[in-house]
């Protein structure tokens, strides 16, 4: 497994919420992310990584 964190971002580019999680590929944290973070700005990084930026739920 490995560790990620998901950002959700306000419309100021600031973060508003923070979740942990680990996962076997970026693909399962991504979805993990879009289950736990309903629409808005979802950035998923592992360690100094960006795995993705989601904007409005979108890739």
């Amino acid at each position: 497994m490995q560790e990620y964190r998901a950002y959700l971002l306000g419309i100021d580019g600031h973060i508003r919420e923070r979740m942990e999680l680990e996962s076997e590929t970026d693909e399962e944290a991504v979805a993990k992310a879009r289950q736990h973070f309903s629409g808005g700005t979802i950035e998923i990084w592992q360690g100094v990584r960006i795995v993705a930026r989601l904007d409005n739920g979108s890739k």
